[in-house]
């Protein structure tokens, strides 16, 4: 492990990343099943139908029939019924930080130290972020996500950040602050943004009084992605090629964050499809792991034909 961290240490400095995906299903939420609807409600329709005992004990034997006007109103009255039952979900779901979204993440976000204003422009991911960091600086103390949230703030272009505790300058402990921009061709902010990050921690209702601030660019390590797939017979292979380098594409661009690592267990499972026998990982040949104030940047993304399994 890089920099003599152990996993369990590595993992705490990025547990700022809020990822809802990551997270159990909400026990609130109710799973909706529009055709059971319509089967409790024509269940129920003939529990009272008979309990009234129709004029000449009319019996209901028309529920096969295509056009049976009494399902189709139930049908109707189902679809309405999905469509309050799914509110009630969504109501739900807005009202908590993991899953609000526009407004009403603005609207969670005046419950939380200073009301944390969404930044011009800012996505809901961001500033979701933003505020589960933000009770951090009401710390007395200088923390890590206090120090991320102060930077996140400062320089609205900026992914990710991280701050970690580092010996530097004639050994005096210094808080590292590395600055991740939100772009793969050129994620190191420059000079000028770097120092707009630096003057906004300086203010004195931000920084410790006794912390020592370096805010740098992020390392880089550059890699490229390999993979030579092998289909079954009879696969199309131009169109697997194209699903398996855009699934690539897409776990690099979802493990762009700093101090994340690159394991060959989540290029096979991106490779993994239907009409694909197995897939040979050329590169990397094995996982890459940096440290927080690192970022891996993948150059390039390469997918061939292998072969076919017989």
């Amino acid at each position: 492990m890089a920099n003599g961290q152990s996993l369990t240490d590595r993992l705490t400095e990025r547990i700022s990343v809020l990822l809802p995906a990551n997270l159990q299903p909400m026990q609130v939420l109710e799973d909706i099943d529009v055709e059971q609807i319509i089967t409790d409600r024509m269940v129920r329709f003939k529990e009272l139908w008979a309990l009234h005992d129709p004029p000449v004990a009319a019996q209901y034997d028309v529920e096969e029939l295509e056009f049976d006007p009494i399902k189709i109103n139930q049908e109707a009255c189902a679809y309405f019924e999905l469509l309050l039952r799914d509110r009630v979900n969504q109501a739900a779901r807005s009202i908590t930080l993991a899953y609000a979204i526009g407004t009403d993440l603005d609207a969670i976000a005046s419950r939380y130290p200073g009301g944390v204003p969404r930044l011009p422009n800012e996505s809901d991911d961001r500033y979701r972020r933003r505020i589960w960091l933000s009770p951090n600086t009401l710390s007395p103390h200088g923390t890590a996500e206090a120090y991320e949230f102060w930077a996140l703030t400062a320089l609205p272009a900026l992914r990710d950040v991280t701050a970690i505790r580092s010996v530097m300058h004639d050994y005096y402990p210094t808080i590292l602050v590395t600055c991740l921009m939100d772009s793969v061709a050129n994620p190191k902010p420059s000079d000028e943004q770097l120092v707009q990050v630096r003057l906004y921690i300086q203010n004195l209702s931000r920084q410790g009084l006794t912390d020592v601030v370096s805010v740098n660019p992020p390392k880089i390590m550059e890699i490229e992605y390999e993979v030579a797939v092998w289909l079954y017979p009879g696969a199309i292979h131009d169109q697997i090629l194209a699903r398996v380098d855009a699934n690539l594409q897409a776990l690099v661009a979802e493990q762009f964050w700093l101090g994340h690592d690159h394991s060959l267990t989540a290029i096979h499972a991106a490779c993994q499809m239907g009409g694909v026998h197995h897939v040979d990982v050329l590169s990397p040949t094995e996982t890459i792991t940096v440290p927080s104030d690192w970022v891996v940047v993948v150059t390039k993304i390469t997918v061939t034909l292998a072969g076919r399994a017989v």
